[in-house]
């Protein structure tokens, strides 16, 4: 899958060479269930076979297997039942793993409350211009409660308007940014439920002019109204002695699964000690024996545990003379994977993505022509010197390299972070439906597309990096919905027992 350029942190481990091609198998193999459950259309309960019989379809071992395995049971895809009548089950992943794992993130990256204002005004003003147009009759009568601006009883809740807004929108993303973000900005201040009556007051009357424009059809207003609100709440937390630029370790409160894994709990406690004791990247959290007296299990539950740590890019261990477990650079990686899983049990289809992903990432092109620097240059650069190297049965490897270099030079790594979900989304949502020709055209287009982006977000031309994302992937859009059949969602070819010989790399095109 198509990552942002990663840094590599001086004495930061890297996985072995007897581990990595094994890590890679194990990697394909669950993004493999995952499509299948996708295809069976994410019927929770469901048995997707026994280990035996899954052994079989997907043509591995039984040491990668139960590596995949581990993997998609962290990610609440499916989790193995014991006993006569067992198997791997369907599960469901649910809205606080994403948050969890988005404050995580935020945390580690250190992101600013200012990136969570900024990344907010971008998804906000996406749903209040799709949601005046997408109004249905029952929405009146909520919207009214907000309406009525000389209410003494507002809601409690100052997202409640926020997260009805973005359920209007009637688009999974939108639905689920919103509600992490606004959740998430709250965290940045203690006591934000207890702002006075003045403040109260404002916000009151700002969701009622919102809420206004919402059922008048009026998008332009509806967004020009949000907008306000959103910086005259930002300047206010800003101002507020108890709001912070940075995330506290308070924050963090990891969520437990269903199953309660003994390894995952050993997991968690080491990712706190990690928050805790604020352990930077490169630093040596434990030695193994060390850290197995502490959380007294055994050698196989820690290294279980290791293993989930490592998935996480939370800490990898350095096998030895000097080794240990050692804490990792930071990395997007896994918490847009757990949202992209989210989103896609949400039954987002491809319309949905595609107009967030146009809206979120015109936006980032505008930033990153605004501030990019010599590092962002030489991403963008690597980024399209693999897309133009890459044979074309390859390119859906590296076809969204590109987007993820000009995400992370927009500097603002929580939409980075939305990107990247959007961007695997992608790549779950396989093309397989396109018509060979229609395929070929975007994998020809592409690469022109993107060398003008780049050329323009590289000049600083602000407005012309803008009109470019925007044709791009306009055309993108155009291109795919006329070689789509218009279901709900595209969904992979469930599997025919040929192994993993037939798991596609990638979106064919981007």
């Amino acid at each position: 899958m198509a990552t942002s350029t990663k840094t590599q942190i001086q004495g930061a481990p890297t996985a072995g060479p007897s581990d990595a091609p094994k890590a890679k198998r194990a990697s394909m193999v669950a993004d493999q269930i995952i499509k299948d459950v996708i295809a069976g259309g994410w019927q929770v309960g469901q048995i997707l076979g026994s280990e035996a019989e899954l052994l079989a379809r997907y043509q591995v071992s039984r040491a990668v297997f139960r590596e995949a395995v581990r993997l998609v049971e962290h990610q609440q895809v499916a989790r193995t039942r014991r006993g006569p009548g067992g198997g791997l089950v369907v599960t469901e992943p649910t809205v606080d793993a994403v948050i969890d794992a988005v404050v995580l993130y935020l945390y580690r990256a250190e992101a600013r409350l200012d990136e969570v204002f900024e990344a907010r005004l971008v998804l906000e003003d996406i749903a209040a211009g799709l949601a005046p147009t997408r109004l249905e009759e029952q929405d009146l009568a909520t919207l009214r409660a907000f309406a009525d601006d000389a209410q003494p009883l507002a809601p409690a809740d100052p997202r409640a308007l926020h997260s009805l807004v973005a359920a209007m929108s009637r688009n999974p993303a939108v639905e689920l940014f919103v509600d992490v973000l606004t959740r998430v900005a709250m965290l940045y201040s203690s006591g934000w439920h207890d702002v006075g009556p003045a403040a109260h007051a404002e916000t009151t009357h700002a969701h009622a002019r919102i809420a206004q424009a919402v059922m008048s059809g009026d998008a332009s207003t509806a967004q020009h109204r949000m907008r306000r609100h959103l910086e005259a709440e930002a300047d206010y937390l800003r101002k507020r002695r108890s709001a912070r630029q940075l995330l506290p370790g308070s924050a963090i409160a990891l969520s437990q699964s269903a199953n309660g894994k003994r390894a995952e709990t050993v997991a968690r406690c080491i990712t706190q000690q990690v928050v805790d004791d604020g352990l930077q990247p490169g630093q040596l959290v434990g030695t193994e024996p060390e850290l197995i007296a502490r959380e007294g299990v055994s050698r196989a539950v820690f290294r279980e545990a290791v293993r989930l740590l490592e998935h996480h890019q939370i800490a990898r261990m350095r096998r030895g003379p000097g080794g240990g477990l050692f804490v990792f650079e930071p990395s997007a990686a896994a918490v847009s994977e757990v949202a992209a899983i989210y989103l896609a049990r949400r039954g987002m289809r491809l319309s949905d993505l595609a107009e967030v992903r146009t809206g979120v990432e015109i936006a980032i092109a505008g930033l990153a022509a605004a501030r990019i620097d010599a590092d962002g240059a030489v991403a963008i650069k690597d980024a399209l010197d693999r897309e133009a190297n890459t044979p074309a049965d390859e390119r859906p490897d590296v076809v969204h390299d590109l987007h993820a270099a000009v995400a992370a030079a927009a500097g603002n790594r929580v939409l980075e972070l939305i990107a990247l979900v959007l961007i695997r989304l992608s790549l779950i949502y396989q093309i397989e439906r396109l018509a060979s020709g229609a395929s070929e055209q975007i994998s020809a287009e592409a690469l022109r597309a993107h060398e003008g982006i780049a050329a323009a977000v590289e000049a600083g031309d602000r407005e012309l990096a803008l009109h470019r994302m925007r044709r791009h992937l306009e055309a993108r859009s155009s291109l795919v919905d006329c070689a789509i059949d218009h279901a709900p969602a595209p969904r992979p070819a469930a599997p025919s027992g040929s192994g993993l010989g037939h798991v596609p790399a990638g979106v064919g095109g981007d």
